[in-house]
């Protein structure tokens, strides 16, 4: 998936309502769900995307 037209708030925002839709699938004992793999592999692309591009506007955390 190309995400690098969104801009950084709506990156957290999507990062952070996948982790709150993941948590509450576990809750509701949905974890063996094929969409769980899939919204966890989004989450970490979105990740991903979001230390990437904070690696690239503060070079002095580079790698932490």
């Amino acid at each position: 998936m190309n995400l690098d037209g969104i801009n950084q708030k709506d990156l957290n925002e999507l990062e952070r309502l996948t982790r709150e839709l993941i948590a509450q699938m576990r809750k509701a004992k949905l974890t063996n769900e094929p969409l769980v793999d899939a919204l966890a592999a989004f989450e970490r692309e979105l990740s991903d995307l979001r230390r990437e591009r904070f690696d690239a506007s503060n070079p002095g955390y580079k790698g932490y």
